[in-house]
């Protein structure tokens, strides 16, 4: 069964989910499919959802949403350095000090080993590949793969050292494929085996859309698109709140969704 959601910015796309799930047996779904037409967006009603999130987690002693949005992208690396923020800075000097922890999905891509040792960029190979494509007309639009096979062909989450043996903290995002369109635009397709709506999913969301953001810019292409394919999503009741204080937090973001439908309507 598919589940697909089409909404324009990222924070829509989670609420929309989170509504389906919320009315779904088990409160989890397989292969639930968020089509956002501009994740750059955050207006500012959507910056308000975050911020109810974000109390909520915090208040449960969890992560804000931009801290998981860091696991996919060093964004303040990105604001305060630029490129070389990106490529050089955060696996040289952030990444050493984090590299065990299973969630560090943007160190994956920026630094990784072959079976000889040597150490490449996977996103930035890919970056390369990018601005080769664009400047040709014709140029291949499906070769830009992020995932746990070839490093120098595909861009790999999965590291079989520290994942293979493990059943319970796996790496939830698995795949990450980027495909330029004819009008030079750059399109994010991200394959998550495991989602955790409440927890990660938003801020998973909101990094995955500067990471796109990011690759487009660098690859001087224009970013287009963001689909996310959770291939099994869950309400995740086990981070030390009750349903009740949940579901107060979705009537929450609700009630601030239907202030951004009014005032449209206006």
């Amino acid at each position: 069964m598919i589940h697909p959601i089409s909404t324009t910015t990222s924070t829509q796309a989670w609420l929309s989910a989170v509504n389906l799930l919320t009315n779904l047996d088990g409160r989890c779904a397989y292969n639930v499919i968020l089509d956002v037409e501009h994740p750059i967006m955050l207006p500012q009603l959507d910056r308000r959802i975050v911020e109810a999130l974000d109390r909520f987690l915090i208040s449960h002693d969890r992560q804000p949403v931009s801290t998981v949005a860091a696991t996919i992208f060093p964004a303040s690396h990105y604001r305060q350095r630029g490129a070389k923020g990106v490529l050089q800075d955060f696996p040289e000097k952030v990444y050493p000090r984090i590299k065990k922890s299973w969630g560090t999905y943007a160190g994956r891509m920026l630094v990784r080993s072959n079976r000889n040792g040597q150490e490449a960029s996977p996103l930035e190979i890919i970056i390369h590949k990018l601005r080769q494509q664009a400047s040709r007309r014709g140029g291949l639009r499906a070769i830009y793969e992020l995932s746990m096979i070839d490093i120098f062909a595909e861009l790999p989450l999965y590291d079989p050292e520290l994942d293979a043996r493990r059943t319970l903290n796996q790496p939830c995002l698995a795949h990450l494929s980027f495909k330029l369109r004819e009008d030079h635009g750059l399109m994010l397709t991200a394959l998550y085996r495991n989602h955790y709506y409440v927890e990660r999913a938003l801020g998973n969301l909101i990094g995955l859309s500067q990471l796109l953001f990011f690759v487009a810019k660098e690859s001087g292409l224009q970013p287009r698109g963001l689909v996310c394919h959770s291939t099994f999503a869950r309400l995740d009741l086990d981070g030390g709140w009750t349903m009740h204080e949940l579901n107060h937090l979705i009537g929450e973001c609700n009630a601030i969704a239907n202030d951004h439908r009014l005032l449209e309507g206006l």
